[in-house]
């Protein structure tokens, strides 16, 4: 009897798994081609943010995330002084396709933040969960920015 509850412990273990891995299991992580701003890009505080994007899944594309904060201390995270004011973004879209051309200056990097160093990341996730993300090392300056003026295709 013990044998019996083993092969059929084992074929329920196998057919179970074989369906977790099936073909219509989405496991593949969205492709993401994060082209502005680029790694050690400086961006002007006071401006919006020059930011492209093209991403992919084999399936669709459900959302992108931006999220943006200090690495002034290479993320010890100590208390800044109360006269600093740095800098955070945090915001989703939606995509729903199955590739998509991001382009858009909905970041603002509002006046009177703090200088230095930050991290820009970029989750995109896909209808089944699953996630990719980009890491920029970027730079928030006062002045003598990164050029903000850009062509576009089609201008």
């Amino acid at each position: 009897m013990k044998k019996i509850n083993l092969v059929l412990s084992s074929l329920l273990f196998i057919a179970f798994f074989a369906a977790c891995s099936s073909s219509d299991g989405d496991n593949q992580a969205p492709a993401i081609k994060l082209i502005a701003p680029t790694e050690g890009a400086k961006l002007q505080i006071g401006k919006d943010v020059h930011f492209d994007m093209e991403v992919a899944d084999n399936e669709k594309v459900a959302s992108y995330k931006v999220d943006i904060h200090n690495n002034f201390d290479n993320h010890q995270h100590s208390r800044a002084n109360k006269e600093e004011k740095p800098f955070s973004f945090n915001k989703s879209w939606p995509v729903n396709q199955k590739q998509a051309k991001i382009h858009h200056h909905e970041i603002v990097i509002p006046e009177g933040v703090k200088a230095g160093n930050y991290h820009l990341m970029v989750f995109v996730t896909d209808e089944a969960g699953n996630e990719s993300h980009v890491t920029r090392n970027i730079v928030l300056v006062t002045e003598g920015g990164e050029d903000h003026h850009h062509h576009h295709e089609g201008e």
